[in-house]
């Protein structure tokens, strides 16, 4: 998708962590027809990330200009409460440190005809104390979550950059689930074998909604955040509805007004 994105003239993408916004007041003097005393960002501050040769270099703040704003940066996205001064924008959050595996195929099953393309969502393990959301891959490995004991972290430790650079699994998850998955099938537990396992951050608001809007009192600023483990699936009409907001100041498609 970067590949893509990146062979267009004008996009690029940046690695760095966001410190702050460069912001100016808008005067009733200005082309766009905004309230007068609002604030507009004319740039985005940020710490670029060092390549492993300059690991203990310091490397100086940078500014990237901007017309429009868009946070989308997961559960870390909370950190905009302290970017918007005046906006008394609220942003709840709590990340959910969840782990999850990738099964190989067996070699019995990619000679008779792969693995089924069926989906398994299971019922409690009390076992393992999993309820294993199990999905095959057009590749033949299986994916699988669900498999408990996530880790809750706060606001303020993810405002202080908890797990942003770096996240690893729960090898006793990784371990539960694994058994209570080969407990499903004689043949993952006779010849499976783990492929890899890996863990995200889940970004929860306390009401399950995500945060999709105007940051208030800022002209061209926007929030696009918070939508738990739906965001992969949600993500096409949420792009839709932040373009129609950015380009036509209203969003079309949905009421956004609960979010």
């Amino acid at each position: 998708m970067l590949d893509a994105i990146t062979s267009n003239d004008g996009v690029s993408v940046v690695l760095g962590t966001c410190t702050g916004m460069e912001t100016i007041p808008t005067t009733i003097d200005d082309d766009d027809d905004n309230d007068d005393g609002e604030m507009k960002v004319t740039g985005v501050r940020y710490q670029p990330r060092s390549s492993s040769s300059d690991e203990d270099k310091e490397v100086e703040e940078q500014i990237i200009k901007a017309d429009v704003v868009v946070i989308s940066a997961g559960p870390w996205s909370c950190k905009a409460e302290d970017w918007f001064q005046g906006s008394n924008v609220q942003l709840p959050m709590e990340g959910i440190k969840s782990t999850s595996i990738v099964w190989k195929q067996p070699e019995q099953l990619e000679n008779d005809g792969g693995v089924d393309a069926t989906a398994l969502f299971c019922g409690e393990d009390d076992r393992f104390q999993t309820h294993l959301e199990v999905y095959p891959r057009p590749d033949g490995t299986i994916y699988i979550c669900g498999i408990g004991g996530s880790d809750y972290i706060t606001k303020d430790e993810l405002k202080d950059g908890a797990f942003r650079e770096t996240i690893s699994a729960n090898e006793a998850r990784v371990q539960a689930a694994s058994n209570s998955f080969k407990e499903l099938s004689t043949i993952y537990k006779n010849k499976g074998e783990l492929d890899r396992s890996q863990a995200c951050m889940r970004p929860c608001p306390p009401d399950a909604l995500p945060y999709m809007g105007h940051i208030p009192n800022y002209t061209n600023a926007y929030i696009n955040a918070g939508h738990n483990c739906w965001g992969i699936a949600w993500a096409p009409g949420a792009g839709k509805v932040m373009s129609e907001l950015i380009l036509d100041g209203k969003a079309q498609s949905i009421n956004i007004d609960p979010f």
